[in-house]
């Protein structure tokens, strides 16, 4: 038997959730009833952020405990576009601590992401899926999305963009990181604890189901978001290019490259996009109802195998997603709150201790949690790596005080824009610092969309400079070296070139 007194751990990691989206954290009419029975059981944290809000350096940092400065995933690890499609060398990730020094059996199921999919076969997890002739296809990629090369659309919406796929719910890679997390509980040795990372591919677009699953969404239903509509004024100008390009590719689906636009709009009324967009959300809603029927089906499966009650379970996300907010899809080189808040749920070994937290908390802190679930005490460093973050242990627990008022991220570029970008927020206020562009203070208590930047206010100076001071101070905490290239002084000057 497994050693009693060291408690299980059971990580969901979502790709791509927004917390609106969730009824533990919003009104909303997704139905995800088995997150919320796991919410009832946990502290919810209302306050979570990524460190970076794209895919690939989020993830390296939840496994290093690193912001992604320190592990140099700094874009998207996917081959074509990609600048570092590895992590610098011999930074530790969590999975090395657990077989060098930990007493766990380890596992990974699903989206890797985190390099080549061949990164995560030659990593030390102890279990992780593996392809196989006549096995789906998806096996051997590091996403794991779901798109016409795993089954021919049978539903279009969107021009093609989500929909229903022709493909069995035993073949949908959500319903398989799933399935392979049931068979390793049910099937692994019992000598050890396990740590066991349950990697959902969505509900990161495109937003496709199986056809047997259907779209379960009217889209008549689906209120647009209150930001929908940004008009961009005294914003990046890198914002309205990235709105403008979105629109122009979107309307080379529908007319010839040939046709002018009118006055730089694009064919598609205001009211045709605007129905497009529920239609595609009602394909978004659907997919994560399906995620929260595996999230249900593998907690079943460790209540019957009596496992729940000495499990520490935590549920998340990369990041968030725009999903129409602002006039955006996906995620890219901006800072809202869309894509840099996520959910965060910590079940506690033991009896329920629901609670909710307002701390300030990112995902490294899950890399130190992890560490003090399987240690029995809090780690500041993980094999030599001094750690970002910080157990949230005492939080879950209602022990202890929380020092951290602020909350710091970092974008490095991608497809969707290469410059850097540093953002710090206290909940009333944010300042996104973009390195080549206007910068952007906002005043959530007043203006919880994102809509007026107000950093060029005289007003505001206070707000700016102890902002400033706190983003300063953060990069020196964690060797952030590029922010030896903020002068405040020189970004309160930039308001006259911009004539603002």
């Amino acid at each position: 038997m497994a050693d009693e007194s060291k408690p299980n751990v059971l990580v969901f990691l979502c790709d791509q959730l927004r917390i609106d989206l969730l009824s533990c954290y919003a009104d909303t009419i997704v139905r995800t009833p088995n997150i919320s029975a796991l919410a009832q059981d946990s502290c919810v944290f209302e306050r979570a952020y990524t460190p970076s809000a794209i895919c690939s350096p989020a993830r390296a940092s939840l496994l290093t405990g690193l912001y992604p400065h320190s592990h140099h995933m700094f874009n998207n690890s996917t081959p074509g576009y990609s600048y570092c499609e590895h992590m610098r060398p011999g930074v530790a990730m969590i999975q090395d601590w657990v077989d060098e020094e930990g007493e766990y059996e380890s596992a990974w199921f699903g989206k890797w992401h985190v390099g080549p999919a061949q990164d995560l076969f030659d990593s030390r997890f102890h279990h992780t899926q593996r392809p196989y002739e006549g096995g789906p296809g998806f096996l051997t990629s590091s996403h794991w999305h779901p798109n016409t090369r795993i089954a021919p659309l049978v539903e279009s919406v969107g021009r093609g963009a989500a929909g229903t796929l022709d493909v069995g719910m035993e073949g949908f890679p959500d319903v398989v990181a799933a399935r392979y997390s049931q068979d390793f509980l049910r099937n692994r040795d019992g000598t050890r604890p396990f740590f066991l990372t349950c990697s959902f591919p969505g509900p990161h677009s495109p937003w496709m189901v199986p056809d047997e699953w259907g779209i379960r969404y009217d889209p008549d239903d689906i209120e647009l978001w209150a930001n929908r509509y940004d008009t961009f004024e005294g914003k990046p100008t890198n914002q309205r290019k990235l709105r403008l390009m979105q629109d122009v590719r979107g309307e080379d689906l529908v007319q010839s490259a040939a046709r002018p636009l009118a006055d730089g709009a694009v064919g598609q009324t205001q009211e045709m996009k605007d129905q497009e967009l529920k239609e595609l959300l009602a394909c978004c809603f659907s997919y994560l109802e399906l995620i929260d029927q595996m999230v249900g089906e593998v907690v079943a499966t460790l209540k019957e195998l009596d496992l729940y009650e000495e499990t520490a379970i935590i549920f998340t996300a990369d990041h968030g997603d725009m999903a129409g907010s602002h006039g955006m899809m996906n995620k890219g080189a901006y800072m809202y709150d869309e894509i840099y808040r996520i959910p965060l749920l910590v079940k506690n070994p033991g009896t329920p201790q629901p609670s909710r937290s307002a701390a300030f908390v990112h995902l490294m802190d899950i890399t130190a949690t992890c560490l003090h679930v399987m240690t029995g005490s809090e780690q500041e460093s993980m094999m030599g790596q001094t750690l970002h973050g910080q157990s949230l242990l005492p939080l879950v627990e209602g022990k202890g005080n929380w020092d951290r008022a602020m909350h710091y991220a970092e974008y490095h570029g991608d497809w969707y824009g290469h410059y850097s970008a540093r953002m710090v927020t206290d909940g009333r206020w944010k300042l996104v610092w973009n390195l080549t562009d206007l910068c952007e203070p906002y005043d959530l208590e007043n203006d919880p969309h994102e809509l007026s930047n107000c950093f060029y206010s005289p007003e505001y100076e206070d707000v700016r400079a102890r902002c400033f001071d706190y983003l300063m101070e953060e990069a020196q905490r964690t060797d952030d070296a590029q922010l030896r290239l903020l002068l405040p002084q020189v970004e309160i000057a930039a308001q006259g070139a911009a004539g603002l």
